[in-house]
């Protein structure tokens, strides 16, 4: 008997990327249309001078950081403070004119192909790691509808930074030194946590010139160069200092503590009633990914577990207010080899369906927070 169309695997993943994008797309506009009249306090200076988005399936994605990506693209860096590295609004700012000028939907449209372009690499990714069709589509499955995933259909530079991390280490695990290097230069570009990238690049590099390999330290030199090409393009034409991004988003997003302080923070908050709900959720999504990274350690390859346990690691030094773990919900998304843990659990039927199900409900919820202007990351 002849394979229907929709079993070849790139069918089903386009298949599960569209199910997915209708989903977050159609729930957000739906959970708008209940709650259509509410903004934050201080909604006005939330736009950055960006004009507000009043097609109403548009503007349930036009949220915080949002706007932040839409100025710098708009305006370039003299509209915002330089906390953001520049690969996702410069991406926006030059996709605009496509849209009619429009940087919420050219956002919108990056975010959405870099989604699509997650699935792909991370099926790659997957049968290289199981050998076999069925885990590797349940790692697919399990991504695209995971509690965080509307962030990399929102005008986020989630799912970008997130493409390019997943095709280093598949590059590393093509041992393509070349390939690696760039997209780990690239990946620095886009979110300041891409400079991890460095570890499992470093570690496979040295495992593989002691195989005798003569191009591996290739990558670390191609990684590198990116980056001082960006900082001498910062200094001469920006006119700012290295590492201001960095100093940026430590006066934006807290300082750096002794790591789980923040967690003893935030249960110390939540014991005197602060941002009780927000709290809770950060606190469970970091234990949780705790537990994860150590798996992660010990089942999976080397560079996932380098590239886990250093991202990891960030996220607990890290301390917010009112929030010490702010944002941690989105961020531990990013420790994507969890999929794969995922993926060898769901072998049990009800494993399967209990993971389904907890990521459904948390989709549903998390992205209607979103959609309403609720802080969720």
């Amino acid at each position: 008997m002849k394979n229907s169309i929709s079993d070849h695997p790139a069918i089903r993943i386009l298949l599960i990327f569209l199910a997915a994008e209708t989903l977050m797309l159609s729930w957000a506009w739906g959970m708008r249309r209940l709650v259509p009249d509410y903004y934050p306090e201080g909604a006005t200076e939330l736009y950055q001078g960006v004009k507000q988005e009043i097609n109403p399936l548009l503007e349930p994605w036009q949220r915080w950081d949002t706007m932040h990506y839409q100025a710098i693209a708009e305006r370039g860096y003299t509209a915002f403070e330089m906390a953001y590295y520049p690969i996702y609004p410069f991406l926006m700012g030059w996709l605009a004119p496509i849209f009619g000028g429009n940087t919420l939907v050219s956002g919108l449209t990056i975010s959405g192909l870099a989604f699509l372009g997650c699935l792909f690499t991370i099926h790659r990714l997957s049968t290289l790691e199981f050998g076999e069709e069925v885990s590797a589509m349940r790692v697919v499955v399990y991504m695209a509808f995971y509690p965080a995933a509307f962030f990399l259909v929102a005008a986020y530079n989630e799912s970008l930074f997130l493409l390019e991390v997943m095709l280093c280490l598949y590059f590393i695990k093509k041992e393509n030194w070349l390939r690696a290097g760039l997209f780990a230069g690239i990946a620095a570009l886009t979110r300041v946590p891409g400079v991890l990238l460095a570890l499992p690049l470093g570690y496979a590099a040295w495992h593989a010139w002691k195989k005798g390999s003569h191009t591996s330290w290739l990558a670390m030199g191609v990684m590198v160069l990116e980056l001082i090409g960006y900082y001498i393009y910062q200094w001469l034409w920006l006119g700012q200092l290295p590492f201001v991004t960095i100093a940026a988003q430590n006066q934006r997003g807290g300082y750096l503590a002794f790591p789980g302080l923040n967690i003893l923070e935030t249960v110390r908050r939540i014991s005197i009633g602060q941002m009780v709900g927000e709290n809770s959720f950060e606190l469970l999504f970091t234990l949780g990914f705790i537990v994860f990274t150590i798996l992660i350690w010990r089942k999976l390859p080397r560079i996932y577990g380098l590239y886990a346990a250093s991202l990891m690691f960030l996220f607990m030094i890290r301390m917010g207010s009112p929030q010490p773990l702010i944002s941690n919900m989105r961020y531990t998304f990013e420790i994507f080899p969890v999929f794969f843990l995922f993926a060898r659990w769901g072998d049990k039927p009800a494993i399967h369906r209990v993971i389904l199900y907890l990521s459904w409900l948390g989709l549903l919820f998390f992205g209607a927070q979103f959609a309403i202007w609720g802080w969720v990351g």
